[in-house]
């Protein structure tokens, strides 16, 4: 393979390096950033431009960050349309994980609209009625966007003419939506485990701020909010501090002026506060599609200030007659200019400038309140989003109202509940139960505690590595029962590797729980004169061995397949009220033999193995 032409300005992160010489992507420059990935232009293996998205070095360990890439993918691949964007390539288990798709030539709508201000009505219907299309497209498939915005809107082969203005047998404008960092699936309403809403907050729904629940509306909403930005190169409700934007969005206080009247006559009815009051969204793409965009609103009469002919002393007077009786012929309200005389030297000809007078201050309008009270809002710095945040916008969360999702194409798994893989659902009351289990364990069969720690911690391993697999296949296209056959078929040497991982995950902990519980049992016998009971100093050492792995060095696998094990296991309220009965009857048990036996250890199978009494020299 020949040598890596990675920039200089990118070589300090050596995961460039890497993808470049691993993974055959030859990067060429960065090209946009945001809060929580840097996209560069590369070519691929064949030399064709693409687009690769890399997580920012400082969050790429982050497990969390890597599942929202994930379910960035997932969300994007559901859906099959011209104008959004493809996934060629994904690498979503590592630290190195990066997105590839096709490389859009041309500048994003917002960076269009900042340049040259606002487009023309035609190019803005134009780019309307596609988007409108797309978003169709996307709803079909059972996802909501949730950020649609002109950043997150590319302008495919847009030229400096086509954005200059609107040749009517010239091409047109072909934009192309490229991010879905915070989309769910349409029946879901939050993004993470930890409930969050988010947005950016020029183009978010009024209505998701008052019910804390995205849906197709909103949507619409933004497509909306994103078009008025288009026709007039401002946000349509002002930038600056998130609740602010919410209040005008609100009150309905849009800036739209200077755009046709019949199209800012739609943008108000399509960006209605109430949504009941919006028309249904074929009727705006009809209503759009027939709009005349030639229409302007008259701003009434212009006014002629006349600059006095004879001096300064009469000018005054003169224009104060002019402006109370107008000449013959002259509309009410126009003053007609006086006409220099061309015979009289120009250094006679001084006039007086006109007296500019300064408008009254409008009245302020005090607006009546709608809906409930306005509430204050926590701002999000955009390394906690996970879309980006044009200049002068805020991001804001909000709690949501959670709703269950149809089972998944993985097998019972909701589509699309905020990442991909999905965390598992957290059973703490039982997992707590069989740690404290195992410890109890220990205390009579140290050497069967700690094999029954060494089976659960492979199979925990095996279940997750299954998942990921599953995962990994369905998001690259598979489809059927294929994946799950051949994770099966797999699974026997996962749980040989997993078995020697835990070992080793465990080797470390076990030795320091075993120190541990020597000195507890050295410091007991010297201080009290009397030794404790074998099976305390065994407890001790499993439960630190237990925890340290539980938490320590490679634990996520570990944990998360212990989780999926115990949710296939009490998938409803009705199982895990059988599994918690069973565990507190073997806890019982367990706990019942160790008074009966008053601490006394069984070695079983090793029962010529090393004993405590052995090694406790300090016992006598």
């Amino acid at each position: 393979m020949p040598p890596s032409r990675t920039p200089r300005r990118a070589a300090h992160d050596p995961r460039l390096t890497a993808l470049a010489q691993e993974s055959g992507y030859e990067i060429l420059g960065q090209i946009g950033t945001g809060g929580m990935g840097i996209v560069y232009r590369a070519h691929d293996a064949d030399g064709n431009d693409v687009a690769l998205k890399l997580l920012r070095h400082e969050i790429s360990e982050d497990v969390r960050a890597r599942e929202r890439l994930a379910h960035e993918v997932r969300a994007q691949k559901l859906v099959r349309s011209d104008n959004i964007v493809r996934i060629l390539d994904a690498e979503l288990d590592s630290p190195e994980a990066f997105v590839v798709t096709e490389f859009i030539p041309g500048p994003t709508l917002e960076d269009a609209v900042r340049t040259h201000g606002g487009l023309h009505p035609e190019a803005v219907r134009e780019i309307a009625l596609v988007l409108g299309e797309t978003l169709r497209a996307i709803h079909s498939a059972g996802v909501i966007h949730r950020d649609l915005k002109p950043g997150n809107v590319m302008l495919r082969g847009a030229t400096e003419a086509d954005l200059a203005g609107f040749d009517p047998e010239g091409d047109r404008l072909d934009p192309v939506i490229i991010d879905f960092g915070i989309a769910i699936a349409a029946e879901e309403s939050r993004l993470t485990s930890t409930g969050l809403v988010m947005g950016t907050a020029a183009y978010l729904d009024p209505e998701v701020i008052r019910t804390d629940h995205s849906g197709e509306a909103g949507d619409w909403w933004a497509w909306a909010a994103l078009l008025a930005f288009a026709a007039t190169g401002r946000e349509p409700y002002g930038s600056g501090r998130a609740d602010l934007v919410f209040l005008r969005a609100d009150r309905g206080e849009i800036d739209i002026d200077g755009v046709p009247t019949e199209l800012a006559q739609w943008l108000r009815s399509a960006l209605q506060p109430d949504p009941a009051q919006r028309p249904e969204p074929a009727q705006l793409l009809e209503r759009l599609a027939a709009l005349d965009l030639t229409r302007y609103d008259d701003p009434g009469g212009t006014e002629l200030l006349r600059a006095g002919a004879a001096g300064a002393a009469g000018a005054g007077d003169d224009a104060q007659e002019s402006d109370a009786q107008p000449a013959e012929g002259e509309e009410p309200g126009t003053v007609a200019l006086p006409v220099a005389d061309a015979e009289q030297p120009a250094e006679q000809h001084t006039e007086t400038l006109p007296r500019v007078t300064t408008p009254a201050e409008p009245v302020t309008e005090a607006l009546p309140v709608r809906g409930a009270p306005t509430r204050a809002l926590p701002v999000v710095p955009p390394s906690a989003g996970a879309g980006s945040v044009l200049p002068g916008q805020q991001s804001m969360v909000a709690p949501p109202q959670p709703a269950p999702g149809p089972p998944g194409p993985l097998g019972g798994q909701p589509m699309l509940p905020g990442a991909w893989p999905e965390p598992p659902p957290r059973r703490p009351l039982l997992v707590w139960l069989g740690h404290l289990l195992i410890v109890s364990l220990a205390a009579v069969a140290p050497y069967m505690s700690l094999a029954v720690l060494l089976v659960l911690g492979a199979m925990a391993r095996t279940w997750e590595r299954s998942h990921r697999s599953v995962s990994r296949q369905r998001i690259r296209g598979a489809a059927g029962t294929g994946p799950r056959w051949r994770a099966g078929l797999a699974s026997p040497f996962r749980a040989v590797f997993g078995l020697g991982e835990i070992a080793l995950q465990a080797l470390l902990p076990l030795i320091l729980g075993v120190l541990v519980g020597i000195a507890f049992d050295a410091g007991w016998t010297l201080l009290r004169g009397i030794a404790p009971p074998d099976g305390a100093a065994f407890a001790l050492a499993m439960a630190i061995t237990l925890l340290i792995t539980w938490v320590g060095l490679g634990s996520p696998t570990t944990r998360n397949g212990a989780h999926r094990m115990l949710d296939a296991a009490a998938p409803d309220r009705l199982w895990s009220a059988v599994v918690l009965g069973l565990l507190l009857l073997l806890l019982g048990a367990v706990l019942t033999t160790v008074l009966a036996r008053e601490g006394m250890v069984d070695y079983f199978p090793f029962p010529r193995g090393p004993r405590l009494d052995d090694i406790a020299i300090w016992r006598g």
